[in-house]
């Protein structure tokens, strides 16, 4: 595969040019000849400015080169990617069956024995080929051919296969059914299984879990990843006969640290959930609202073996009360300070308060609105159900 090699001059107009507007560039150089590709030199400049945060490693290298826009918003985040290099080892040689932009496999290279890259769009596969040796990565091959060739070709060769279903379908339409993804896991997984010690598929964050489980009869984990609150991914492990083992919920900085981190083997609970029994609550207590990444998975019982004395405000809140503080809670842990009662509820107009609604008859932004309450940092105003009762909570970071 042929690499995409741009004149010095290229990077020089990316360069002089990092700061000016989008539009107006495109529009003074409609219809001017250049010895480059002025229009693919602009989508650089755009690529570099909205993915900055997203993808800070990789838009660092003065010579990176994005194949479009819709390839940086479809890539892993750094930090995600970084996670992923953690599931691997040094002697391992993997195959991504969806390469795309690259972010996995060359963040997986970094970890990883080797990595064969496979790539349909040929400008993607060119621009790979570029971003590898720009960054150095002799132990990445990238292959513009379908990648159950590849696997055919390399038969028992790879110990495990990484892909990243296509979550695109007619008209550029958002999926995430395994069945309408590109290629259609479930009707390779076995073949793949066969032919590797693991899979792991990256999937949609609006996955079914519970779907996810009879669709993939062989896997072994099931982690839900977050960077800063945000659901990414549900990242699924299988191998062949596999017994699911793990869930994992993870939740990262941007920088790809670690925020908080709750794991449990499926079955292995020994707690049921615990309820508040009535809204005559201690105030010396703490509230605490698990993260995205624990809600998408919901191990309600999982939490309350590890977490002894918490108790859940009602079935359907997902919200914990507790007379002890748990540091480690993978979620917001705040101060409880009471209920609001109604003849309160006129003193906090005007009032600085983060307002949360979970199972309440009204949206967060239609009980802000309600309550008059102005944008706040540390008071929180929470809208939820206490024995199916629609209570409001205040509670303090």
């Amino acid at each position: 595969m042929d690499s995409i090699s741009p004149p010095a001059s290229f990077f020089s107009f990316i360069d002089d040019n990092m700061k000016q507007d989008i539009a107006k560039l495109r529009l003074r150089h409609h219809g001017k000849v250049a010895e480059f590709d002025v229009d693919f030199a602009i989508t650089q400049i755009e690529c570099r400015k909205k993915f900055r945060k997203k993808l800070p490693h990789f838009t660092s290298f003065p010579k990176t080169l994005f194949p479009s826009v819709l390839s940086g918003e479809q890539a892993s985040h750094e930090a995600v990617a970084k996670f992923h290099t953690s599931l691997f080892n040094g002697n391992e040689k993997v195959i991504d069956m969806t390469a795309g932009l690259g972010i996995d496999a060359m963040t997986i290279a970094t970890k990883a024995k080797s990595v064969i890259a496979c790539e349909l769009d040929s400008l993607k596969a060119a621009c790979l080929v570029h971003n590898k040796d720009a960054g150095n990565l002799s132990n990445i091959e990238v292959k513009n051919v379908d990648s159950i060739e590849i696997m055919k070709s390399y038969l028992n060769c790879f110990d495990t296969v990484f892909i990243d279903p296509a979550r695109r379908g007619a008209g550029n339409k958002r999926v995430y059914n395994f069945h309408d993804c590109q290629p259609d896991i479930l009707s390779i997984q076995d073949y793949l299984l066969e032919n590797s010690k693991r899979i792991i598929i990256k999937a949609s964050p609006l996955l079914d879990i519970s779907r996810t489980l009879i669709d993939i009869p062989s896997a072994t984990s099931i982690r839900c990843i977050c960077v800063e609150g945000e659901c990414k991914e549900v990242l699924i492990t299988a191998e062949k006969n596999g017994v699911l083992k793990l869930m994992e919920a993870v939740n990262l900085n941007a920088d790809g640290t670690l925020i908080s981190d709750f794991s449990y083997s499926p079955g292995d609970e020994i707690c049921e959930t615990v309820f508040c029994a009535d809204i005559d609550l201690d105030t010396g207590c703490y509230l605490y609202e698990p993260d995205a990444a624990v809600m998408k998975l919901a191990p309600w019982d999982a939490l309350s073996e590890k977490f002894k004395g918490i108790k859940k405000l009602d079935k359907s809140s997902h919200l914990f009360l507790s007379d002890k503080y748990f540091e480690s809670f993978p979620g917001r842990k705040l101060k409880y300070k009471g209920m609001i009662e109604k003849k309160d509820r006129k003193a906090l107009k005007g009032f600085p308060a983060n307002v949360v609604t979970r199972n309440y008859p009204l949206s967060s932004d239609e009980l802000r609105k309600k309550l008059g309450v102005k944008e706040g940092q540390d008071t929180f105003v929470y809208g939820t159900r206490i024995n199916e009762k629609p209570v409001l909570i205040l509670a303090e970071r």
